[in-house]
């Protein structure tokens, strides 16, 4: 085998204000999911603004193993998709997810839906390690799918022989991961039965996107019933000929762009964010405002700035973050720039993401010289901005840059790589990079090429 090892990316800094327009690709989460509502569609369906990264590629060579007929176009940012009405066209299939959460649990469930079907599952050695084991239980007690795993019960790789749905109510521990419920909440009107799902202690924000795609493509009234239960009417997926629908703009990948904003000061334009978003990541601006972030919604996109006069520091700043978690990462990325003190909590479902990422990310604040105090669901970081810059010339001194482990996650590559354009020295010289860059493929392939853009130094 030919492994290619590259060379870590150095970040240059930033010398000057940000000005100029972002577009941004469109969200991972609501393309893999208007990808499986496309293919429970009852005929063709173009999705507009689509992602293209490694995880919905996975989705969509997924469906296509499974016998779906797609036309993908990423120049156009479009996925064209002919809808089955619940039909599955092949009942046997080997599929590899790689690392996609949402991928491995769509479909999971997607594949429960198909009677006398057979498929073999399997992903990257990091997927074997992430929960599915609420979902596999959902599967087992609505009778739709019997499993045999090859290596570690209730993780992959397995084997499934799917029943369809055959009773109409199940327990669902979603407390590792939303998108356990979610794959059921897309996939279950196909079957064309009322079922309830008793689902405890399940963070909401991305159900609420699930229910809000939904709702486009005729299934007008919401699962989430209030407490712990929700409804699945026994309706399904319909759409026109022709029908279209549109993508939002990724708000996790903007987080990385309000930071850099708020880092180094001026103004940038984010086209194609609506005025209200169903994405919960959109809380993560309103939590820069408190740093002196400026947010104004416009007809088409949003406008953003930081005053070059303004403060952006704090003594101490105390945020949950666990509805919109994704974007903890970029907080803590760039807190050493901004506060003394630094309480993040609400994440420990992050654990049993891409990596242990409450873990990994106090592992790379201690390694810049940051105090960092980790509990099973928070991090409470001390920051000092010296010791970092201590770290940084140490690191010089030996020839070096400081450098961030990515832990094949593409959120520590992007957060920061923000905090590596940081002018630490004032002279526009590297002092930070960033291992194994090219893992933002997984949702941003073009991510640190965006960065660039962003950069007026002349």
């Amino acid at each position: 085998m030919n492994l290619t090892v590259r060379s870590p990316l150095a970040i240059v800094p930033f010398k000057n204000p940000i000005s100029g327009t972002l577009c941004l690709p469109g969200s991972k989460s609501i393309t893999n999911r208007a990808l499986i509502i496309a293919a429970l569609c009852d005929g063709p369906v173009t999705l507009n603004g689509a992602l293209f990264s490694r995880d919905t590629l996975i989705m969509i060579e997924a469906l296509q193993k499974l016998g779906f007929e797609i036309l993908a176009d990423k120049d156009n940012s479009t996925i064209n998709i002919k809808g089955l009405a619940g039909i599955i066209p092949n009942k046997t299939a080997s599929l590899h997810v790689g690392n996609a959460g949402t991928a491995a649990r769509f479909i999971t469930a997607f594949l429960a839906l198909q009677k006398d079907g057979e498929y073999t599952l399997d992903g990257d050695p990091q997927m074997r390690d992430r929960p599915m084991k609420g979902l596999i239980d959902a599967l087992n007690e609505l009778g739709s799918a019997t499993f045999t795993f090859l290596e570690k019960p209730y993780h992959f790789p397995f084997h499934m022989k799917t029943h369809g749905v055959q009773k109409n109510q199940a327990s669902v521990d979603a407390s590792a991961s939303s998108q356990i419920l979610s794959a059921l909440l897309l996939t279950l009107p196909a079957s064309k039965q009322s079922i309830q799902l008793d689902c405890p202690h399940v963070r909401t924000a991305y159900v609420q996107v699930t229910e809000q795609i939904k709702s486009n493509f005729g299934i007008l009234k919401s699962a989430m019933t209030g407490g712990d239960s929700f409804k699945i009417s026994d309706n399904s997926y319909q759409t026109s000929e022709g029908s279209h629908f549109l993508i939002e703009p990724d708000l996790s990948a903007a987080s990385y762009f309000f930071a850099l904003t708020l880092l180094h000061g001026g103004s940038l334009s984010i086209k194609n964010i609506p005025a209200q978003p169903i994405q919960g990541d959109a809380a993560f601006a309103e939590l820069l405002k408190s740093h002196a972030l400026e947010i104004s919604p416009q007809a088409n996109g949003w406008d953003i700035q930081r005053p070059l006069n303004s403060s952006i520091e704090k003594a101490v700043a105390d945020f949950n973050f666990n509805l919109f978690s994704d974007t903890f990462l970029t907080y803590a990325a760039i807190s050493p720039l901004l506060n003394s003190e630094t309480n993040i909590t609400g994440i420990k479902h992050t654990r049993f993401q891409e990596t242990d990422r409450v873990s990994a990310m106090a592992t790379e604040l201690k390694k810049l010289g940051q105090t960092v105090h980790e509990s099973e669901d928070s991090l409470k970081i001390l920051s000092d901005k010296n010791a970092l810059i201590e770290k940084a010339k140490a690191a010089r001194a030996k020839g070096k840059l400081l450098e961030i482990e990515t832990y094949e996650d593409h959120r520590f590559a992007m957060s920061f790589g923000v905090l590596g354009t940081y002018d630490l020295f004032g002279d526009g010289q590297a002092w930070l990079s960033i291992k194994d860059s090219e893992c933002c493929g997984k949702t941003f392939p073009d991510f640190f090429q965006t960065l660039e853009t962003f950069r007026h130094d002349s």
